[in-house]
């Protein structure tokens, strides 16, 4: 479902498409369904024997596998950064950059290698595989592969970046001019100066050097400083720790960091990116004014109706929770229901046995609050989704729902609960991706299977059994 707006820097394209607009239906297939999702899902619930984890669990579909492997597009990624570092780069041999690329793109795969090289290179792909598997456990917080796990082989080349150590004779060149450093700066300063406070002193005289746009330059050998303005209205970006902020689609693919923001005609747009999926939602201006550096990248922005288009969207990059699950969890909530109390459960993905678990923790519940201890599991269990019950009520998420769900994941609420004839449970659902505290709606098929719909009182599913410890698990206050 990606969009052509963007046209050649297409940002959901970077991320391989298949987005959802919230609450977006396929009526050609009576429901939205995410790429490589089973169509049925509803074979019989089978208990874990291959581990002691606590819940239920439903192995998730073997066609599914690819869903849960990282993007080799984030690889490519990494491998263009490399070639890049290694251009800028005048010291290291001239194939050393041709060496380093070719040993990341081909995974060490290489005739003329001798047996020791054959070796160390494989062990290498075994580390990164494993760094792999740690990042979709949720260790880290953006699925791009970190710099330091491209592996280089040994006889490539290393720069060493030296500091640059200025005196009464080194000159600052720019505009046409050979200034002396001590025109701005005492002798005494020279020597602990950094390049920054160059650039900032530089920047009172000359606007245009601003952080956002300026490279420093050091030519050791001449004893100059060259500033490079590298950017500007249609280029300019900036770093402030894991957040970049960004004024096209093209430098946030270039430069993304765990928490991106892209400038819009409508706004400014947070993109991130984890093991569950890319959350892309709307950015109030006043949040990102506290960030240093944000009032004055914005001023040097173009005006809004020529920056790039954007909108919210989410792409799931899981397989869907099996139905199977979620109507245990439905016949859960029914039982509670009658006793006019509100009841929870998670979804958690495991990513070593590739299945679903559903995990009830201990909580202490009222009519219309819930109060959990969660269940501790180890870190190749992704935590996917919460979702609760409203009982009776109906299934609107509430301000106490908008203050706690502030994690980055998947969140539901299940409402109008009521028995029906045959084992029927009847219900309505909302559902919604949540972004730190910003909230997507989505339609419940975009990570659930079966036929559920929004705003709809008649979803309906058997009643069937569910762990006899989870009713264990609840404490009325």
């Amino acid at each position: 479902m990606a969009n052509d707006f963007f046209g050649q820097s297409d940002l959901f394209s970077y991320f391989g498409g298949n987005f959802v607009d919230p609450l977006q239906q396929n009526d050609e297939k009576n429901g939205i369904q995410a790429e490589g999702s089973s169509e049925t899902g509803t074979t019989g619930l089978t208990e874990s024997k291959e581990s002691d984890l606590p819940g239920s669990t439903v192995p998730a579909p073997a066609e599914n596998n690819q869903g849960i492997k990282i993007s080799s597009k984030l690889i490519s990624l990494e491998q263009h950064r490399e070639k890049e570092r290694c251009e800028k780069e005048s010291s290291p041999a001239p194939d050393a950059c041709t060496d380093a690329n070719n040993s990341v793109a081909s995974g060490g795969n290489n005739d003329t290698l001798d047996e020791e090289e054959r070796e160390a290179l494989k062990e290498e792909g075994e580390e990164e595989r494993e760094a792999d598997m740690r990042e979709l456990a949720g260790d880290s917080g953006n699925t791009s592969i970190p710099k330091s796990d491209i592996k280089t082989p040994s006889n490539a080349t290393k720069k060493e970046v030296k500091k640059p150590v200025f005196n009464h004779t080194t000159f600052i060149c720019y505009s046409g001019l050979n200034l002396s450093i001590t025109k701005f700066f005492s002798v005494d300063k020279l020597a602990t100066l950094e390049l920054e406070e160059v650039r900032k002193r530089l920047e009172k005289d000359y606007p245009e050097l601003s952080k956002q746009r300026t490279k420093m330059e050091w030519d050791e050998k001449k004893n100059i400083i060259v500033p490079m303005v590298t950017g500007g209205k249609k280029g300019a970006y900036f770093i402030n720790g894991t957040r970049g902020f960004y004024s096209s689609a093209k430098e946030l693919i270039e430069h993304q960091e765990p928490i991106s923001y892209l400038a819009s005609q409508d706004g400014y747009y947070e993109i991130r990116e984890n093991p569950i999926g890319v959350f892309i939602g709307k950015s109030s201006f006043e949040e990102l004014c506290d960030w240093e550096g944000f009032e004055e990248f914005d001023a040097e922005l173009p005006k809004s109706e020529y920056r790039e288009l954007c909108r919210s969207g989410f792409k799931f990059k899981l397989p869907r929770i099996p139905t199977q699950l979620l109507a245990q969890l439905v016949s859960f909530f029914m039982d509670y229901t009658e006793y006019n109390v509100e009841v929870m459960g998670v979804f958690y993905f495991d990513i070593v046995h590739e299945r679903y678990i559903l995990d009830v923790p201990y909580q202490r519940v009222t009519k219309t609050s819930i109060d959990p201890n969660y269940t501790f599991f180890p870190s190749h269990m992704i935590k996917v989704a919460e979702i609760h019950s409203h009982n009776t009520m109906l299934a609107d998420f509430s301000s106490i729902d908008d203050n706690d769900e502030v994690g980055t994941m998947l969140y539901g609420v299940i409402g109008k609960i009521h028995r029906g004839q045959a084992g029927k449970v009847f219900f309505d659902i909302r559902t919604r991706a949540g972004l730190a505290g910003k909230f997507i709606p989505l339609d419940p098929q975009v990570f659930i299977e079966g036929d559920l719909r929004s705003h709809r009182f008649n979803n309906r599913m058997d009643f069937i059994e569910y762990p006899n410890d989870w009713v264990n698990k609840v404490k009325f206050v």
